[in-house]
């Protein structure tokens, strides 16, 4: 059994305790204070250990569950698992691979196409008027070996020229708009829908046709507040999960 230091949570916070005592919870496994295959501490031992009732014990390890951080085994216990799901935390900005690494996850890009196209109406809107031609790259994300994202990207040819000389099967593009287009990659908005899979999509996601996903919309900007890099990614919604803390403003 891992040995999980005590922690105070803060009682007076507006966040809900079963919620830090699962984001520290998720803390100690990803620091591997506590192991992938160990058990967690008795319900009785969490409680005395963050000083809480058995159902916010309960509530935290539920979660916890349903995250796919801990298995529970019928006659023997909870127990920390390997992740499956690719949980993005949208408090901070990191790559696909950044994220999946963070979380122990095994993953792997493949690009399927890349290729220079004009612009249309919908490039305008992000981009304004200026960029004529960008660079689109259609890629597919893979976690634990399964189909997790299918992304179609826009990059402005101005800004990034020679990009088709990368494979972005091997490097990151936000790596190589960082180091070698010296783009100071800042912040991103993203918009999320629920949609159903289209025929193509599903194929290549190995999901049933009209399977739901989620559609999520990026705009990347830098440090000038411009934007660098637009892209719609087709999720699948049993391998990704999207968390954002909320706090409230007086």
């Amino acid at each position: 059994m891992g040995n999980f230091t005590s922690y105070e949570l803060e009682k007076n916070s507006p966040i809900p305790l079963y919620f830090q005592l699962k984001e520290d919870m998720i803390h100690k496994i990803m620091n591997e204070e506590h192991k992938v295959g160990e058990s967690l501490p008795s319900e009785t031992q969490l409680m005395s250990m963050y000083g809480v009732s058995r159902t916010t014990v309960r509530q935290a390890i539920d979660l916890l569950v349903s995250e796919g951080y801990l298995e529970k085994r019928r006659g023997v216990g909870t127990f920390v698992t390997k992740p499956r799901l690719n949980q993005w935390d949208l408090a901070e900005l990191r790559s696909f691979n950044e994220e999946a690494s963070r979380q122990g996850l095994t993953a792997r890009t493949q690009l399927l196409s890349m290729r220079q196209v004009k612009t249309n109406d919908i490039l305008k809107g992000v981009f304004g008027e200026g960029p004529t031609i960008y660079h689109q790259l259609e890629r597919l994300r893979f976690i634990e070996h399964e189909p997790s994202v299918l992304v179609t990207t826009y990059v402005p040819a101005d800004l990034a020229p020679d990009l088709e000389r990368f494979n972005f099967s091997e490097v990151s593009l936000f790596a190589i708009l960082r180091e070698h287009y010296n783009l100071k990659i800042i912040y991103a908005s993203k918009t999320f829908r629920a949609v159903n899979a289209s025929p193509e999509d599903a194929l290549a996601l190995k999901v049933p046709p009209n399977f739901a996903i989620q559609l999520v919309d990026t705009i990347t900007y830098d440090d000038k507040d411009q934007p660098v890099e637009y892209s719609v990614s087709r999720d699948r919604g049993d391998l990704n999960r999207f968390k954002v803390l909320l706090r409230h403003k007086e």
